[in-house]
């Protein structure tokens, strides 16, 4: 079992980073020399105003000026610091990454200092073009170091090291601080509200890769019931198919036809309605059929049901959840595996880079689930729901999920949130420190179908500074995603 790691930082820069006393500016031409425990400034330039292109990313346009400021972390954890010049808000932002991470967010660097934020995102201590491989040594165990510097240390370090440029720079600390990120972003962001909430005053977490130990071996599920079940992949159009006929079915079910399901928790579709029945063997466009290229085999639709329920064990036991109804199947359930999930059972569950999972029968899917919760639970579940150090420091989250998410299943956040309730003195205590918001028909991070929730990081803002709780959040075309 990899056990959670601990950064033991030093403690000048823990000081630095809880506050002080307003001091003198630096430069940020003399910030290349400021010592830091464990790091080592590798770039500080002032950047003029407008249009930058980071050497590894892409242009970056109606930039206000600012002192870019680059650190590595022993061994190889790299971080940026982006600090306004002239237009500080006298808040500090940290960035979320996606998938993997292995790389600098500079859109997300970029909208912070747009907005008056010094920002800092980290690369969490590994390339991009590693994926996941990162985490198996050559000779076949696991790369602690890394994974534990991916999961949680990256970030720790990241603060900590940007909260010292801030002091530094602007002789001051910052007022507030904040965490902005989705997916891998929202799991960071919960990190630090679990494990270091000294450091924030609010997180937006939006679509969470908690339980990762859990959620990543269940996006290959899907893959594995096709392979087993149909022995074939299910073409795109019947995956459209299927999709279609759901939100059909059940869109009317909230009272308003819209395209969109809401809260399919409540929707009972079965896909036997899809499947096949005498005379669809005729041609596509027959007058007697819409033809077999779009209804379902009994083995299809049998796949379907086991995709949307989610992974289970030989007896029956529900290990995770499944996709929602009606969300579109084609990511998970497509012509291939998702590559995160692969990479994951490959290189961290099995620790073999030629394993081949299509050779994973139910009972072996199983297996490999409980071997993933095993050995990585601790380090990188990130679902404790213990969340007291931050209500008694007052701090905040906003947590949202598009209840189409095609990559993370959003139960997985509703059920974190439903212990977080039980954990934490009811739902009347959480309501000052958590809130949970479920987004109808939209996707992972954003997109799909439904109205997406804009304005949430400027929502938790007046949280936090002014005491406003958001009721909900307010959405394009006019909707409202509702708290749980």
């Amino acid at each position: 079992m990899i056990g959670r790691l601990t950064l033991i930082a030093s403690m000048a820069v823990t000081c630095l980073a809880a506050g002080s006393e307003a001091g003198a500016a630096t430069s940020c031409e003399a910030l290349a020399t400021l010592p830091l425990p464990q790091g080592t400034v590798t770039a500080a330039q002032e950047v003029p105003a407008g249009t930058y292109t980071p050497p590894q990313g892409p242009a970056q346009a109606n930039l206000p000026a600012f002192c870019l400021v680059a650190v590595t972390v022993a061994p190889q954890i790299h971080i940026e610091v982006w600090l306004p010049k002239d237009t500080w808000n006298g808040r500090y932002r940290g960035e979320g990454g996606g998938g993997y991470a292995g790389q600098i967010s500079y859109g997300g660097l970029a909208a912070g200092i747009r907005a008056g934020y010094a920002t800092a995102s980290t690369d969490t201590g590994h390339p991009a073009s590693a994926g996941g491989t990162f985490a198996l040594n050559s000779d076949g165990t696991l790369n602690t170091q890394l994974i534990g510097d991916f999961a949680e240390r990256s970030l720790r370090e990241m603060v900590l090291k940007a909260k010292t440029m801030i002091n530094a720079y602007y002789g001051k600390a910052p007022a507030y601080s904040y965490w902005n990120g989705c997916s891998t972003g929202g799991r960071q962001g919960l990190v630090a509200a679990q494990r270091f909430p000294e450091e924030y005053d609010g997180f937006v977490i939006a679509a969470p890769a908690i339980n990762w130990d859990r959620f990543i071996p269940s996006e290959l599920w899907p893959q594995s019931v096709i392979n087993k079940t149909v022995g074939a992949p299910i073409t795109a159009t019947k995956l459209t198919n299927v999709t279609t006929a759901v939100v059909a079915a059940c869109d009317q079910n909230d009272g308003v036809m819209d395209g969109v399901i809401n809260d399919p928790r409540k929707c009972r579709y079965d896909p036997a309605a899809l499947v096949c029945k005498p005379g669809d063997d005729a041609p596509t466009g027959s007058p007697a059929s819409v033809g077999a290229a779009s209804c379902l085999t009994p083995q299809e639709a049998d796949a379907i049901r086991k995709i949307w329920n989610g992974p289970t064990s030989a007896s029956g036991e529900r290990l995770w959840f499944g996709l929602e109804v009606g969300t579109p199947l084609n990511a998970l359930a497509g012509d291939n595996p998702f590559p995160i999930a692969a990479t994951h059972v490959r290189h961290w569950v099995r620790q073999d880079p030629v394993f081949d999972w299509r050779t994973l029968s139910e009972a072996d899917f199983e297996a490999a689930f409980r071997e993933s919760q095993r050995k990585f639970g601790e380090v990188i579940g990130t679902d404790d729901p213990d969340l007291a150090a931050l209500r008694k420091r007052g701090g905040k989250i906003i947590i949202w999920h598009g209840e189409a998410d095609q990559l993370i299943f959003p139960r997985g956040t509703i059920n974190y949130y439903e212990r977080v309730i039980a954990e934490n003195g009811g739902a009347s205590q959480v309501s000052g420190v958590a809130l949970l918001f479920m987004a109808p028909g939209v996707g992972h991070c954003a997109g799909g179908d439904g109205p997406n929730p804009v304005g949430v990081f400027e929502a938790l803002v007046d949280w936090v500074e002014k005491g406003v709780a958001p009721e909900a959040l307010s959405e394009r075309r006019g909707r409202k995603s509702q708290k749980v």
